[in-house]
């Protein structure tokens, strides 16, 4: 039964209610599209006010046709083509060719709550916003990933204020973030030429141009962390790596936050030549048992607050591998960059 057929009449589209795009960059999702079609479709936001903009980058495993099916008989969908491929790419399409005067970038992955879009919407109308974003529900599907999402969440693991705040506050960043389309279009649009970090590089030059980002915790959304250590490595290297293309472009909004992880890396990575003399044996095996004791208090206050069972043994070494992926990909950027100033690694 369609969850539509029992709408309440005051949930009918009312003129104040803004046209809302959901701009959600698909490539081979097979697993996860029909999820979070179904999750737009049970909003409690009006379903003629609403549009969700699939944007396929290519998909060969039968996502796309299954979405085509669902466009062809359900106005509230439409697929699009994004020959470029990247997630920039992608959130450009949502910003010019969806029809809301809002517009939502949403993983194929993510699993809104069902006020996700109406408490976006009534965020960015009382705060007068230029982007809005809400807590991410950290939910895997196995202990593994859910262990993982348990320490991407905790403060020592990731030290991006939106990951863990508690109260509506202005930051840098936003997850599953609602924009104003019309500002994204002010700015410029997002920048095709990062393969990733696009939607954090946008959000500096909206803070640089005077707008302001919140955060609320009353605006929610599932988000899949990674299946296991090995995609978590994969996942923060990456990060890491376009990271330092966006500090390079924007070194004044480099925080001290961000340098920790590329110190740490490193360290460890000069570690054996420091071990070579006493009193770096000394430092090393100082630096080493505080990051010990450091990742214990973590893991063990991560696993106490998480509400569902979590690997121990994954959820420790999911901070290392998040720091030490994360600051060796920005390492290995930096130096590319200086040996090659006027070019970018595609990877």
């Amino acid at each position: 039964m369609n969850p539509r057929d029992h709408v309440d009449d005051t949930a009918v589209a009312a003129e104040s209610d803004p046209m809302v795009t959901i701009a959600v960059p698909m490539l081979n999702e097979l697993g996860a599209i029909e999820h979070c079609l179904a999750s737009f479709e049970a909003q409690d936001y009006p379903l003629d006010r609403l549009e969700v903009l699939v944007i396929d980058g290519g998909s060969t495993d039968g996502s796309r046709e299954y979405v085509d099916e669902r466009a062809a008989n359900e106005h509230w969908i439409r697929v699009v083509d994004n020959p470029v491929g990247s997630a920039a790419a992608a959130f450009n399409i949502g910003a010019h060719q969806g029809r809301g005067d809002i517009v939502f970038l949403f993983s194929s992955h993510g699993v809104p709550e069902t006020d996700y879009v109406s408490r976006s919407v009534k965020v960015l109308t009382e705060t007068g916003a230029a982007g809005v974003g809400g807590r991410y529900l950290h939910i895997g599907t196995t202990p593994e990933s859910t262990a993982v999402g348990a320490a991407m969440v905790s403060p020592f693991g990731m030290a991006s204020g939106h990951r863990f705040a508690t109260e509506r506050c202005e930051v840098d960043t936003i997850s599953h973030p609602a924009y104003w389309r019309q500002t994204l279009v002010d700015i410029g649009g997002f920048d095709e030429s990062l393969a990733r970090n696009s939607d954090y590089e946008i959000n500096i030059r909206l803070r640089q141009a005077g707008h302001r980002l919140v955060f609320d915790p009353s605006i929610e959304s599932i988000y899949r962390p990674r299946p296991d250590l090995h995609a978590l490595r994969r996942q923060f290297w990456h990060y890491g790596r376009w990271k330092a293309h966006v500090a390079a472009q924007h070194p004044g909004d480099v925080k001290p936050r961000h340098l920790v992880a590329p110190a740490f890396a490193g360290f460890v990575a000069l570690s054996p030549f420091l071990s070579t003399r006493r009193w770096g044996r000394l430092l090393v095996a100082t630096n080493v048992t505080a990051y010990g004791l450091l990742t214990a208090a973590a893991t063990r206050k991560a696993a106490a607050e998480h509400p569902a069972p979590v690997n121990p043994r994954t959820l420790a070494a999911a901070f290392p591998t998040m720091h030490l992926s994360w600051g060796a990909g920005v390492l290995t950027s930096v130096v590319q960059m200086c040996l090659r100033p006027n070019r970018r690694n595609r990877s």
